[in-house]
């Protein structure tokens, strides 16, 4: 299986129309953040605790 990422402009009708045939022959469109977008999106939303060493990761967790 093969991703394809696809960047057009939406009022574009012609290309609208073909992406609709391409559903029509099976392509699936995947929502939402592959992982490495993910990744990003959770540093700058500050979820990602980041430590020196273990031991200092060994501290945070415990605290």
């Amino acid at each position: 299986m093969a991703t394809i990422t696809l960047e057009y402009d939406g009022r574009n009708s012609a290309i609208k129309q073909l992406i609709g045939v391409l559903f029509t022959l099976g392509a699936k469109e995947r929502k939402g953040y592959d992982e490495t977008m993910q990744a990003i999106a959770d540093y700058r939303s500050g979820n990602v605790t980041v430590c020196d060493s273990f031991e200092d990761y060994l501290k945070k967790v415990h605290a």
